[in-house]
């Protein structure tokens, strides 16, 4: 079975390397000025197989890196991009990507790279799994070095800076600025081998940590475009005037709350209002974490009762393995100490194996029976407070 696998991947090469080099002359120019990305040299990979790490900032994260190195390369993607109705098909058939299911061991994509590199391909993948929703580089997944000690092969790491200005995960269009491809580190064999585990680990979060206000204090780019602070309630669920949870909307370049609360952002990302003391997304974001680890506090000590979160008006649709999907429930979406509830559905927090957000604050819920949902609907929520509270109930964050 492994031998014809193998097969199958080299039968394709031949295919994804001409169907990429026409994205390359053709499609890749345009999007490249759409999204105002900059040439950033050319840059170089070993001669051997490899897995190439970047931060994942925006959706075609991979077109930059591939474009940047100009080598062929197989991603690794997130099972939900296949899900879309149109798109999916084309990345499915068109790019062969590696996928795995957010939330999951992934046991099944981590063979699928160890034949590519067998095969003599170089491998692409965000170890972060999520891209960032504050301006910095989300942590990576646990189970990383680990995973790439035991595919012995080298790592190049790469920083795309400017990616979350252009296209932040809880926005809505495209900011014209400016993306560059940097690359930071390369590690042979040797090298990777001689390292523990957690070193590895330090290195590689070292490597891909980017602070996207940092960096464009220094640069002083503007990302223009229409709507800059629309979606923002995803990313922001407490209003620091009020204190109330939820109540923050947001319509074109502004935001604003029923206290009175106003606020814009421009094009650098700046937060501007008079009762607003945050001048940035992680700011306020740091701020909001700060506040939820309150409130745990006071669940831990007894000093809080009934629901911790709840949210009207959503679905819970079960994905099934043909990325098909079934409705299983609608209500509000409301969260305890001991389990998640949503119309008909209950889900105890024990038998949740993982939680995971995509685009616009969709959450995702993955359980230790192998079910695996999506819960949104027409209005956008901030799902991220439900990962975090969810894997803080867990003890595996501190959020």
């Amino acid at each position: 079975m492994a031998e014809k696998k193998k097969n199958k991947i080299e039968k394709r090469y031949g295919f994804d390397r001409g169907f990429i080099r026409l994205l390359r002359y053709t499609v890749v120019p345009v999007l490249k000025l759409r999204y105002g990305v900059k040439k950033s040299g050319n840059l170089t990979l070993p001669g051997e197989p490899c897995v190439v790490l970047y931060n994942h900032v925006t959706d075609l994260d991979i077109v930059w890196v591939m474009d940047a190195f100009r080598e062929q390369m197989y991603c690794v993607a997130s099972e939900h991009v296949v899900r879309l109705p149109v798109a999916g098909k084309l990345i499915s058939l068109f790019f062969a990507p590696i996928l795995i299911k957010k939330g999951t061991s992934g046991a099944g994509a981590v063979m699928e790279i160890f034949r590519h590199l067998k095969a003599g391909h170089h491998v692409l993948m965000a170890p972060e799994g999520v891209r960032s929703g504050n301006g910095l580089t989300a942590p990576l997944v646990h189970s990383t070095a680990a995973v790439l000690k035991r595919l012995h092969c080298s790592i190049v790491t790469v920083r795309i800076h400017g990616g979350y200005f252009t296209t932040p995960r809880w926005g809505k269009g495209i900011r014209r600025g400016e993306i560059t491809v940097e690359k930071i580190a390369e590690y042979s064999k040797e090298q990777i081998a001689s390292m523990h585990s957690r070193e590895l680990r330090v290195r590689l979060a070292e490597d891909l940590y980017e602070d996207a206000y940092a960096y464009n204090e220094v640069r002083k780019i503007a990302y223009k475009g229409h709507n800059l602070a629309e979606g923002i309630e995803t990313a922001f669920y407490q209003c620091p005037s009020c204190k109330n949870y939820f109540t923050i909307r947001s319509w074109g370049n502004s935001f604003f709350c029923p206290c009175g609360l106003k606020g814009s952002m421009d094009e650098y990302g700046k937060i501007k209002g008079e009762r607003i003391p945050f001048e940035t997304v992680t700011e306020w974001d740091t701020w909001e974490n700060d506040i939820l680890e309150a409130e745990f506090k006071r669940v831990v000590d007894g000093n809080r009762e009934g629901a911790i979160f709840t949210t009207p008006n959503l679905e819970i649709r079960e994905i099934f393995r043909n990325h098909k999907k079934e409705v299983m429930g609608k209500g509000a979406l409301t969260l305890f100490e001991d389990y998640l509830e949503i119309g008909p559905v209950k889900i105890p927090i024990p038998e949740i194996e993982d939680v995971s957000i995509i685009a616009y604050g969709i959450l995702l819920v993955f359980t230790k029976d192998s079910h695996y949902y999506e819960i949104k609907g027409k209005h956008r929520y901030p799902g991220e407070v439900y990962m975090n509270c969810i894997r803080k109930i867990k003890g595996e964050i501190n959020v």
